[in-house]
């Protein structure tokens, strides 16, 4: 196998670093920067050939620690360009490329560079934020289409809608998808934990269903909620358990109290990532109400992911992004849509149809997602890039 060494820069999902560290097992030399507050200490990870290193921002501001974080990975990569064969960016990355495009002009070796897109901006919030982000988005898009060896998106719907709104060539486009952890996600390690926690949130008897990740308006959280309202009117023994923080957490507390809904509801919080694979095996049912938004229609979302893995059956939207992953899997069921009445009429198809579903499947569909599966993908990848980079220039 040939050895080449890897960049990654503000990849920003916790799975991407997952996957770099996954591919750094595989005998590769892998650094990843990401940028660290004086509150949080440096990550301790003992993955030999794998290297984090953080930037340090004292005071954090939306865009001006943007910019100096920007400022400080170009100084990196200006004084460092030799060390490498391969460079990672995200579409926030936009401002660094100015020195990748000097740089490529007076260097005979440049690095192969990647570009991955986990989604179109989403809940930015505020115009200027909002106009910032898209901007980003979009000039990375023409910039890296022609500059760059290959543009990775999320899904396979992504890449084609994306490839065809920029005309972006084929052969620049590829798939890389959320993973999930298996080793964490693994049903054969849960333990007496599961009958405490489940007992705590008071499930015996009661159907439990579990949303896990972030509380926020699009997601289809509050309609989620009301969903309950109906549901407890209705006299079915069913319990949501939210597993997650977000700006939607205020108004979800002020909905429970001014309905008498926090028996049915349950407002969890956020908790260590090695604790939620506990709280899915804990309930009977994950929860995806994702609405069909193109923030989400073609998204790949991990907390799915990391549900098949546990071999825990799922109530989804039919979007795209799940239909992609499940397909016709007897693991889960499709909500007919996603209004309140809709989520609570799946909660109770559920309860009724429930025997039918097979969630043991999960798994072997979790494990076509893995860290380890990505990261070989990402080294077939490189190395062909590398390769033509290399016949290209004359060099072998």
């Amino acid at each position: 196998m040939t050895e080449f060494r890897i960049f990654g820069y503000q990849l920003d999902a916790e799975s991407n670093l997952r996957q770099l560290m996954a591919l750094a097992k595989r005998g590769h030399e892998v650094t990843y920067l990401a940028a660290r507050t004086s509150r949080f200490k440096d990550l301790a990870i003992h993955v030999q050939g794998f290297r984090l290193e953080t930037v340090l921002l004292r005071r954090v501001t939306p865009i001006l620690s943007l910019i100096l974080f920007e400022l400080m990975v170009a100084w990196h990569f200006l004084t460092s360009i030799d060390r490498y064969d391969v460079v990672i960016l995200n579409d926030e990355s936009f401002p660094a490329l100015f020195p990748f495009l000097v740089l490529q002009h007076l260097f005979s070796r440049f690095p192969v560079l990647f570009l991955r897109i986990a989604s179109k901006p989403v809940e930015v919030g505020g115009f200027l934020r909002s106009l910032a982000a898209t901007s980003a988005y979009v000039l990375s898009i023409q910039v890296s289409k022609t500059l760059f060896h290959k543009i990775f998106f999320i899904s396979p719907m992504l890449a084609q809608s994306t490839s065809l709104e920029f005309d972006i060539s084929r052969n620049r486009v590829g798939v890389w998808p959320s993973s999930v952890d298996a080793d964490v996600f693994d049903p054969t390690l849960m333990g007496k934990s599961v009958g405490r926690l489940r007992k705590e949130l008071r499930l015996q008897g009661k159907l439990g269903v579990l949303y896990h990740g972030v509380l926020s308006k699009g997601r289809g959280i509050m309609e989620m909620v009301e969903a309950f309202r109906i549901l407890k009117e209705e006299s079915t023994r069913a319990i949501l358990v939210l597993l997650g923080d977000g700006p939607a957490r205020n108004n979800v507390l002020r909905y429970l109290y001014e309905n008498e809904l926090r028996e049915f509801v349950q407002v969890r919080g956020a908790v260590n990532y090695q604790e939620v694979p506990t709280y899915i095996a804990a309930c009977d049912v994950e929860i995806v109400p994702l609405p069909d938004h193109p923030w989400w229609r073609y998204q790949c979302p991990i907390k799915v992911l990391e549900s098949l893995a546990m071999n825990k059956p799922l109530i989804i939207s039919d979007i795209p992004a799940n239909r992609w992953i499940v397909g016709n899997a007897r693991v889960a069921l499709y909500l007919t849509g996603t209004t309140p009445r809709e989520i609570a009429n799946g909660v109770q198809t559920f309860l009724a149809t429930r025997n039918r579903l097979d969630p043991s499947l999960g798994r072997k569909i979790a494990l076509e997602f893995s860290s380890e599966k990505i990261a070989e993908m990402l080294e077939n990848q490189a190395l062909l890039a590398i390769g033509l980079s290399h016949r290209l220039s004359g060099r072998h």
